[in-house]
């Protein structure tokens, strides 16, 4: 009974293991990429959201919630690039993560600029953020299209 049991655990554990060999760099890439294009797709509209909010907000609700979309977008980031992208995926993985890095500057620019009631400096950063989000958008799309991941706004 016991060589029996030690022969199905030893089977179990080498058809678990030849499992594991069937799945290509780029499949399990495209598997831990896709949740994080969701997440990313989610804070994109949050962040238009905000953005579309400003005037009925104060500087202080401003601050707080920009300041926790840059921590989300620098997160992400990190999830991203902590990724082990398959080399013909490497340029459109960096080209999002110096987008979102730049993003998320943008953004916490903007909190920083409401947190000192500096129009002025939100502006600038708002506009930075226009372009720079702009470019977030083209390398997702990219990426996106390469994993099968959902595209967000063309």
């Amino acid at each position: 009974m016991l060589a029996r049991l030690t022969i199905l655990l030893a089977v179990l554990a080498l058809s678990v293991s030849l499992a594991a060999c069937g799945e290509s760099e780029t499949d399990k890439y495209v598997d831990d990429y896709k949740p994080l294009n969701d997440k990313l797709l989610a804070i994109g509209s949050d962040l238009g959201n905000a953005v579309d909010d400003v005037e009925s907000k104060s500087d202080a609700t401003l601050a707080k919630q920009f300041s926790g979309l840059a921590t989300r977008l620098e997160t992400l980031n990190d999830e991203i690039a902590a990724l082990d992208t398959p080399a013909d995926l490497k340029d459109e993985s960096k080209a999002l993560n110096e987008a979102l890095d730049a993003t998320a500057g943008d953004v916490e620019d903007i909190a920083e600029a409401a947190k000192k009631n500096d129009a002025q400096a939100a502006a600038a950063a708002t506009v930075e953020l226009s372009t720079d989000a702009q470019e977030v958008n083209t390398a997702q799309n990219k990426l996106a299209k390469a994993t099968g991941a959902e595209v967000g706004q063309q």
